[in-house]
């Protein structure tokens, strides 16, 4: 056997693997050869029980059923007994020991101890790993091998149980350790990811004398001039990449990434947000995410693969390695998105999660931050302001857990912020404060006497409205208006039970309620009916009010509400002119219907025919309706969203992926399924944004850009974390990404908020 170049024909370093050079498994003791104890009983046994070829080792170790097993980390471990009759990369091993979980002794079978974990139940351990012998067993550094034709693999050295090393393994092999004059042998699994599973690489032994050449895997794995295989430098990185690794490790080994960005939030809800830093390694056949602390230790990885014959098709978005959940594997479409190096030029960093743009004048930015947990995980949200010309934070205001509502003036100068919780304080307190919107400066405060919790607030044009139960749980209200100026009550009004209050900004002109089957406009300054309408509240859902829906109309943060409004009264959908009641449009409501307002004013109506919001995309159908004209358009089966329009092209979200049709026909022109991911659901917040040929659409944690004439992905843009965040549908959609000229602000899921200038996207496309 003679010793090879470098594999690579780059300088050898020595890559260690972590634990395999140390002590395999301690606090056993030692009996003679003849029995093993299972609970205190003898049981006999002989050498041709443990396997005949383990008589070569002088010791054994005795076992007790029950005591706990110390192990060293990074040893395969079995849910079953494996002998030849399965393939050497088929052994379906999905867990590796680790030192935070215990073992204890369960079973002997021949060559094989049963161990049973603490976290994931009974599993298989060769028995040799238990034998003082294999304590002598050293690590070395990564070796790709040329093999002799016939030679065998074995469970471990001496082992009964063997495999032929067929030639197609070569490519799969890696040496990782010696013994005596033995080698072990990595071998990766036929396939890596399948359904909700990821499988990883064996370990077994050869003789030395088989081997005719070893050759050194050199670092930087990722290097352009690397002639290394992408699936190698997986079978690489699973083995040698663990939480005690650190950057400096990780860059000798991986080389330079292509991308350094921020990180997601590494912190749960509820904890300070923790922000590391990325690395993006990035093929055409794959790409490799590696996150770090602020420390420089690594926290999680993640192979991005493109859907390929060896890819198998999975049923989630991340699979994890069964050890450790911050290695994982993510299956694409077709196409892998590209980083686009478009900077922004701006960035505010904030302290809270998500970042929504809901209010802009020509100097400030007013934002909602939001944790986005979900239910008992929900800790805090913020209202704060940015200066628009620098990013600079002016003032900030957090809810913590409670809830939360703001509304700006009709002039945009001043903002009313409702918060009934006080996080400093750790209680309930009910607080209405008017700030003004550049300084944050209260300007006045609104206590209201009751010492029960108020319903909330609205707005209309320069008042606010305030609501609140006339006696606790009642669900009867008082409104109290009050001057946005100063404060001061300016009139009161009794609601009975059932009322609505309808006002959604201060861009109403009436402050506007339901109740008692009449539909009532008020003056905001004297309470004075303006203009009423008879109608009976629907019997049919107010989807309106369903946290889970994203609004009847897409809210631009730059723009004035217009007076007209979409209502539900009377099982029919109403569209109404504010300032004078009329009617302009209806249309019957029905059971499991949903619509949006498109840019041009035309109606997207999805219904499902089980009555169902939700449900499978065969159950729906859609309709593009003319309200003003009663005319339909066309139905399509499927459900389709997130509509815009422009000239005779329609972008919308089709069946959970991004499409094109023709306005006019409803024909698919485009669509990106395929390209994108292989999920029947996917993931996908905001609204569709167009700069030039280029569209923008936020989907699952990536800000893509689309050619809007193809439909062709052409990346993704560098250093934006977009996410998913629960019940903020409306806030996504409207507040997370938004263009006015040739400024273009986008929100995140790390906190980060940014101003780029649409000028700039296309040269960074192409550079």
């Amino acid at each position: 056997m003679k010793t090879g170049p470098d594999w690579q024909g780059m300088g050898y370093k020595c890559i260690s693997m972590t634990g395999l050079s140390a002590v395999l498994l301690t606090g056993w003791m030692l009996l003679d050869s003849q029995r093993v104890v299972l609970g205190g009983q003898a049981l006999a046994t002989t050498p041709q029980a443990l396997g005949a070829s383990f008589q070569v080792l002088s010791t054994q170790l005795a076992y007790k059923q029950g005591e706990p097993v110390t192990l060293m980390n990074d040893i395969p471990l079995f849910k079953n007994r494996r002998d030849g009759s399965v393939a050497a990369d088929q052994m379906g091993i999905e867990y590796y020991t680790t030192k935070n979980e215990k073992y204890t002794l369960a079973s002997v079978r021949g060559e094989w101890v049963q161990l049973k974990s603490t976290d994931h139940g009974d599993f298989w351990l060769p028995s040799w790993y238990a034998m003082k012998e294999s304590r002598s067993m050293t690590e070395t550094a990564p070796q790709s091998l040329k093999i002799q034709s016939g030679s065998k693999l074995y469970l471990a050295p001496d082992s009964a149980t063997t495999w032929t090393f067929e030639k197609a393994l070569t490519s799969k092999a890696v040496i990782v350790a010696k013994w005596k004059g033995w080698y072990g042998v990595s071998i990766a699994p036929r396939t890596w990811s399948k359904e909700s599973s990821t499988y990883r690489p064996g370990l077994f032994w050869i003789k030395a004398q088989t081997i005719e050449q070893r050759m050194n895997v050199a670092d930087g794995w990722f290097q352009q001039d690397a002639s290394l295989p992408t699936s190698v430098i997986r079978h690489l990185t699973d083995m040698k990449l663990n939480k005690a690794a650190t950057s400096k490790q990780v860059a000798e080994w991986l080389g330079e990434p292509n991308w350094k960005e921020s990180s997601s939030n590494l912190n749960d809800t509820g904890y300070a947000m923790s922000i590391g830093q990325t690395w993006r390694y990035e093929r055409e056949d794959a790409q490799y995410l590696v996150t770090f602390n602020k420390n420089g230790k690594l926290m999680r990885t993640r192979w991005n693969l493109p859907q390929k014959d060896q890819n198998a098709v999975v049923s989630a978005w991340n699979i994890s390695r069964a050890d450790e959940y911050g290695f994982t594997t993510k299956i694409y479409g077709t196409t892998l998105p590209t980083t686009i190096p478009w900077k922004p030029v701006w960035t505010n960093q904030g302290d809270i999660n998500y970042t929504f743009l809901q209010v802009a004048t020509d100097d400030v930015l007013l934002m909602k931050g939001d944790d986005g947990g979900f239910s008992g995980f929900h800790y805090e949200s913020s209202a704060y302001a940015l200066d628009r010309n620098s990013g600079k934070k002016l003032w900030e205001i957090n809810a913590g857990y409670g809830r939360q509502q703001v509304e700006v003036d009709a002039e945009r100068r001043y903002v009313t912020i409702y918060t009934d919780y006080d996080p400093d304080k750790k209680k309930y307190v009910d607080r209405i404060r008017h700030l003004d919107l550049k300084n944050g400066q209260v300007t006045w405060t609104y206590n209201h006497k009751q010492k029960f919790r108020l319903n909330g607030i609205t707005a209309a044009k320069n008042v606010v409205v305030v609501d609140s139960p006339v006696v606790e749980g009642s669900s009867n209200s008082w409104l109290t208006v009050l001057d946005s100026a100063n404060g001061k009550t300016l009139w009161t009004r009794k609601l009975a039970t059932g009322y609505e209050l309808l006002n959604k900004s201060a861009d109403d002109p009436y402050v506007l309620y339901w109740e008692k089957n009449e539909l009532v406009a008020a003056d905001p300054r004297s309470g004075r009916t303006v203009w009423s309408l008879k109608a009976k509240r629907s019997t049919i859902e107010q989807f309106v009010n369903n946290p889970y829906f994203d609004g009847i109309e897409r809210l631009d943060p730059f723009e004035t509400r217009n007076a007209e409004r979409w209502l539900s009264l009377d099982n029919q959908w109403l569209l109404l002119d504010l300032n004078t009641g009329k009617k302009l449009a209806q249309f019957p409501a029905r059971v499991g219907q949903r619509f949006e307002e498109l840019n041009d004013g035309m109606l997207l109506i999805r219904e499902n025919k089980n009555g169902d919001h939700y449900g499978e995309y065969e159950d729906f159908t859609t309709t593009l309706y003319d309200a003003k004209t009663g005319k339909t358009r066309w139905t399509l089966k499927g459900k389709i969203e997130r509509g815009l329009t422009e000239e005779d092209q329609l972008y919308v979200i089709k069946n959970g992926y991004p499409a094109a049709l023709n306005y006019d026909t409803g024909e698919t022109r485009w669509n990106a399924k395929d390209t994108i991911a292989t999920l029947k659901y996917p993931t996908n917040q905001g609204s569709y944004l167009v700069i030039d040929d280029q569209l923008l659409l936020p989907m699952d944690e990536n800000w893509l850009v689309l050619n809007k004439k193809s439909g062709e992905l052409l990346g993704r843009v560098y250093d934006v974390v977009m996410g998913s965040p629960e019940h903020r549908d409306r806030d996504a959609k409207n507040g997370m990404i938004n263009r006015i000229g040739n400024e273009v602000y986008v929100g995140s899921s790390n906190g980060r908020f940014r101003m780029y200038e649409a000028s700039r996207l296309q040269e960074a496309i192409s550079p």
